[in-house]
């Protein structure tokens, strides 16, 4: 024996790994030369390396489980959750009764106020009318008012002094 231990061993692994790639060992057909003419009619690929039904139904299979897991894992949820439920207390009277504000109630329906004061400020903007009860001061409509201004001065006439 050497110092690199049996001095077969390597050479009877070489020799293992060789026949095995060869195919004599595993019963394949052994190898056709490089540089050979194709059958024509070959497919051009092992057809004995995969077996598409059996592919098929490995994925079925898969699929199948996936979707019982899931239904499983729905089930056991809504089944834990309803236990829960039945185990919690009953409610009172006091937490089941609706809650109102106390009286009083200023406005009813507030929205409704609000679209009958929009309502009446539309009105004044777009109507003419009077500002005070002396009827001293009269209001017009916004869009004359900006016609009767534009290109006006907005400054004060002084009058001229005597």
């Amino acid at each position: 024996m050497s110092g690199g231990g049996p001095s077969g061993l390597i050479p009877a692994i070489l020799a293992g790994l060789t026949l095995r790639g060869s195919g004599v060992l595993n019963g394949r057909p052994p190898r056709p030369p490089a540089n050979t003419q194709r059958d024509p009619n070959d497919p051009g690929h092992e057809t004995r390396d995969v077996n598409v039904r059996n592919t098929a139904l490995v994925m079925g299979g898969l699929g199948l489980t996936a979707l019982a897991v899931i239904g499983t894992m729905i089930w056991l949820m809504h089944t834990f959750a309803a236990s829960q439920r039945r185990a919690l207390p009953a409610l009172t009277p006091q937490q089941t009764a609706r809650l109102a504000p106390s009286p009083p109630n200023l406005q009813a329906n507030p929205y409704a106020d609000i679209d009958r004061e929009r309502a009446a400020t539309e009105a004044r903007i777009a109507g003419y009318g009077y500002r005070d009860e002396a009827h001293t001061r009269a209001r017009i409509p916004l869009d004359r008012a900006m016609e009767l201004t534009v290109g006006r001065s907005l400054e004060t006439v002084e009058p001229a002094a005597p």
